[in-house]
């Protein structure tokens, strides 16, 4: 029998695929479902409101409220007085249910309920004379939308802390994340993603060059206390641009009670030894001086340092690939009788190191990185982050202030101040030792005016409501060094109103929006030195209609059909040049028109005793849809030889299916599947398009306990994860031109479908007078190596193998 590497590496990687073929073959045996970050219990219940002196029949109190204290989430009642609550744990729960004149009530649960009836309510009407009441409600924004959503919160969120934004929504049905190496996420919704999604950072549009496919976005997870995805176009409230959604990242509700609290979470993984601290400090104000209350007045502040380094597949290390990040943000509230305001500051600052394997200094160099099954250079674990990297810092300022006048209707003004600082730093210096390659500076003010009408009551039992808005934004985009996008001014504004019916079990919306925008790009002629400029405007309606049928108590029926348009950024329409970060060649296309999108989205959710979920299919077609598209023939620079990609439009088609189902064996055993099917085709050149997430299934089987001993809420989960292959891509051919292979549809064909095994523990604990939260999750425990279709570096490398995280989260 020979010895050696190879033999070594051939027998792990065989006995590794025989243990992961036994573990699939019990999986399918056994039924085990998704997931394990997601909880997936609901709670439905109605409100009913009673008068107490006349003691008369029971009304659905239509508009009450129910609030989780434990989560921070709410919902709102409906015309027949229902409320739904998605994405909690099973675990014990305080809800209060309140509504203007009648009394509060308070009441304890545990999910899964033994008696579905035990979360509706009857609230008794007050015998006293009101003077004043403020009613404040936290609430989602995205649910004041009626269109197709997701969220995280609450212990489903505390889940995936430590993971970037993108990776953290990868586990919700429908939502993907294209990656540049393992430390730069990008989420995707239903295929699409960069300029077609819209981040909202603490009501604040994002805006930090997120074009490029390897810019990750630079939010702080550990800011939210809930992440919401509207999935489908949403550009009606939002603005245009959000053609594949919207992703709300929305912090908790500020402090009321006098006193300072706060939290701390540690993060530890053992795979690229990553290591996370985040704090969180706030209190509320009681008095200012003896004598003078100053009631309303509260603070936060918050920090985050995270430190990782060279990430290890199942057989090498990536070299290079360490990733460094230091945040900070506060945040000060002032809400009085009628009025408030909100000084909100945050500054997120990261540098990224990129996987050494991928830069290549000849043709022949790329085309032998390209089919070596492994990459040559195989270092040793270090923190070290060196040429190549990115270092990126984001400065956002918020001021908002709000009036709530004496009919109910509110007046929300808001202003924002962003800067994105971007440097790039190539593996060989072309601008100085200690100058980057690539320099953007980009800064962005925009401007938002919200009016919601007060809620009318018709005749019939109704109820309107509605909102009128205006957005702004002005942006200045700065380079230096080498080029790949010019310097540019960018003026936008865009006038939007969305009203909303609800009547006995109809729910029904309709909205309308008009946008502006004008972009400027200038440019040096090297010839004689004078800068010229070419100028763009574009001018744009759309509209969207939604309906929500409850065709019983726990069955809901909601359809929406939608515009919306993006114009073209500065990237599309003059890249040119070496992108450092995502180690291509990059050329845009200055004739490119606008891209508009139909959308049309169908969900039934069904939440019962034992089985809950929702199916829901969706449609978008993308005229002019815009996509850098690989080119048959690389780029030769000074530097070496790069990938090369071009802007192309064309008319393109996505649809599909997601489907997450939750059925309760027994009362504390819970089998969990989340499915995301899409389909997505080139329908000018009739051919497919690059760069689609395949096909994806997540299972999961998980027990819970009420409590073991001094733990509480404890549970034990095991999941699978399987990715399909991506059958629906480009074909892939080869030639011989000058002596060199030259490739066409792209410059590998897609990897093959993988499977991944995790698993995770969780519980709550008492130490001392303070309560802690732990959980232990394991991913990828066979240790497969695997490459995935969406990661730019799949050319050149192996995903990440085995890691094994600990969480721990210490409020006090």
């Amino acid at each position: 029998m020979q010895s050696g590497p190879f033999t070594q590496r051939t027998y792990r990687k065989l006995t590794s695929h025989c243990i992961c073929l036994w573990l699939v073959l019990c999986i399918t045996r056994f039924g085990w479902g998704q997931n394990s970050t997601v909880c997936t219990d609901s709670l439905t219940g109605q409100i009913q409101g009673q008068d107490t002196r006349q003691r008369s029949e029971k009304l659905a109190l239509v508009g009450a409220t129910v609030y989780v204290r434990e989560v921070g989430k709410g919902a709102v009642a409906d015309s027949n007085g229902y409320f739904r609550l998605t994405g909690l744990c099973p675990g014990t729960y305080t809800l209060d249910y309140q509504f203007i004149g009648y009394k509060k009530q308070t009441r304890s649960i545990r999910l899964p309920l033994a008696d579905p009836t035990s979360s509706s309510v009857t609230l008794l009407s007050e015998n006293v004379t009101l003077n004043e009441v403020t009613v404040t409600e936290h609430r989602s924004e995205a649910q004041q939308l009626l269109q197709t959503q997701v969220s995280l919160s609450g212990a489903a969120l505390d889940q995936t802390r430590g993971q970037s934004l993108g990776e953290s929504l990868k586990s919700l049905a429908g939502l993907y994340s294209i990656q540049t190496g393992p430390s730069i996420s990008k989420p995707v919704i239903h295929g699409l993603y960069s300029n077609r999604i819209i981040i909202l950072n603490n009501g604040i549009r994002q805006e930090d060059q997120q074009w490029g496919t390897e810019h990750a976005p630079q939010v702080d997870q550990f800011l939210a206390s809930r992440l919401t995805v509207i999935k489908g176009a949403a550009s009606i409230r939002y603005g245009s641009d959000a053609i594949g959604g919207v992703i709300l990242v929305e912090p908790k509700a500020m402090p009321t009670q006098p006193g300072i609290g706060g939290e701390v979470n540690v993060v530890g993984a053992t795979n690229g030894g990553m290591g996370v601290a985040s704090g969180m400090l706030e209190g509320a104000f009681s008095r200012t001086r003896p004598g003078k209350k100053l009631t309303g007045l509260s603070w936060r502040l918050q920090g985050t340092i995270k430190r990782s380094g060279y990430v290890r597949t199942p057989y090498y290390f990536l070299e290079n690939t360490s990733y460094h990040e230091n945040n900070f943000s506060g945040d000060i509230h002032y809400d009085h009788k009628n009025w408030g305001a909100e000084v909100f500051y945050s500054q997120f600052d990261t540098k990224i190191g990129l996987f050494t394997g991928a830069q290549v200094g000849s043709l022949a160099d790329l085309y032998a990185a390209i089919s070596r099954p492994e990459p040559l250079a195989q270092p040793g674990f270090s923190y070290a982050l060196n040429r190549p990297y990115q270092d990126v810092q984001h400065d956002l300022l918020k001021i908002r202030t709000y009036w709530r006048f004496k009919n109910e209707s509110t007046l929300t003004a808001t202003f924002a101040r962003q800067k994105n600082t971007r440097r790039e730093y190539d593996f060989i210096s072309f601008s100085g030792a200690l100058n980057p390659e690539l320099y953007l500076r980009l800064i962005t003010h925009t401007t938002d005016l919200i009016w919601e009408h007060r809620d009318i009551k018709t005749t019939n039992s109704g109820q309107w409501s509605g909102s009128v808005g205006f957005n702004g934004i002005t942006q200045g985009n700065v380079r230096q060094y080498l080029f790949l996008i010019p310097n540019f001014r960018n003026y936008g504004a865009g006038l939007f109103g969305i009203e909303r019916y609800a009547v006995g079990r109809w729910t029904l919306e309709a909205g309308l929006r008009y946008d502006y925008r004008w972009l400027r790009a200038y440019f040096l002629n090297e010839a004689t030195t004078q800068t010229y400029f070419t100028t763009h405007n574009w001018q744009n309606a759309n509209g969207s209609l939604g309906a929500a049928y409850q065709l019983r108590p726990d069955l809901t029926l909601t359809a929406n059909v939608s515009t919306a348009w993006r114009a073209p950024n500065v990237a599309d329409l003059y890249s040119n040049g070496l992108h450092q970060s995502a180690v291509a060649y990059e050329r845009g296309n200055p004739n490119l028109q606008p891209e508009q999108a139909y959308n049309g989205n169908l969900v039934l959710a069904y939440t019962g005793h034992r089985l809950s979920g929702e199916v829901g299919i969706y449609n978008n077609l993308i005229h002019n849809y815009i996509y850098l598209k690989p080119d048959s023939v690389p780029v030769i620079r000074q530097r070496g030889a790069f990938p090369s990609y071009s802007y192309a439009q064309v008319q393109a088609r996505f649809r599909g299916i997601d489907a997450t189902l939750t059925y309760k064996l027994t009362s504390q055993l819970t089998l969990t599947t989340k499915n995301s099917l899409l389909f997505a085709y080139n329908q000018t050149d009739r051919d497919y398009l690059v760069f689609i997430p395949p096909n994806r299934s997540d299972n999961s089987l998980r027990y819970d306990w009420a409590r073991l001993g001094r733990l509480s809420n404890l549970y034990v989960s095991v999941s699978g994860l399987y990715v399909a292959r991506q059958n629906r891509a480009p074909a892939v051919t080869s030639r011989q031109e000058n002596g060199d292979v030259i490739f066409t549809g792209d410059f590998a064909p897609p990897p093959p479908a993988y499977f991944l095994l995790g698993a995770e523990l969780g519980f709550a604990a008492k130490v001392g007078r303070q309560s802690m939260s732990v959980i232990l999750t394991g991913s990828n425990l066979a240790n497969v190596d695997y490459r995935d279709y969406l990661n730019r570096f799949r050319y050149f490398a192996d995903e990440p193998g085995r890691n094994i995280s600990l969480k721990v989260r210490v409020p006090f």
